[in-house]
């Protein structure tokens, strides 16, 4: 909706952006998604220990560990950029966004089939989607900053 002084939603955007709960509320998402990078982080390193020796491609287990390890970046990257509420959050939020579809991607195109390649997809769609989301969303909000 136009309004003679701009767009409400950016009227309203920019209000929010100062408000001391909004802050916080951004604050607590960063510190969150840097305890998220810490979570994935311990299972990089499960995974690289039990995906050791199963794979029948060269270099297998250092490619998913790999994925992980970027994804950690991602998050890390963004929580901290998002703590700092810098404009770059958009870029990170972005970047961890395509990293985390990648993984599901890969997860499921590459699980074995039966329960391997359930525990794929319900990692997939209650995990990995969801986070992509809302850094999608987070990314488009940061924009506006």
């Amino acid at each position: 909706m136009r309004t003679p002084t701009g767009d409400i939603r950016t009227a309203l955007g920019r209000l929010g952006a100062d408000h001391p709960t909004a802050d916080r509320s951004r604050r607590l998402l960063g510190w969150a998604l840097l305890a998220v990078a810490v979570l994935l982080f311990t299972w990089i390193l499960v995974l690289g220990a039990t995906t050791r020796g199963q794979a029948e491609v060269r270099n297998w287990s250092t490619v998913w560990v790999g994925m992980d390890v970027l994804q950690v970046a991602g998050l890390l990257a963004t929580g901290r950029l998002l703590v700092r509420r810098s404009r770059l959050t958009a870029l990170a939020a972005a970047a961890a966004a395509t990293l985390l579809l990648l993984d599901a991607w890969f997860d499921v195109m590459t699980a074995e089939g039966g329960g391997a390649w359930y525990t794929a997809l319900a990692m997939a769609f209650l995990v990995e989607l969801p986070a992509a989301v809302a850094l999608v969303a987070l990314a488009r909000s940061a924009l506006d900053w």
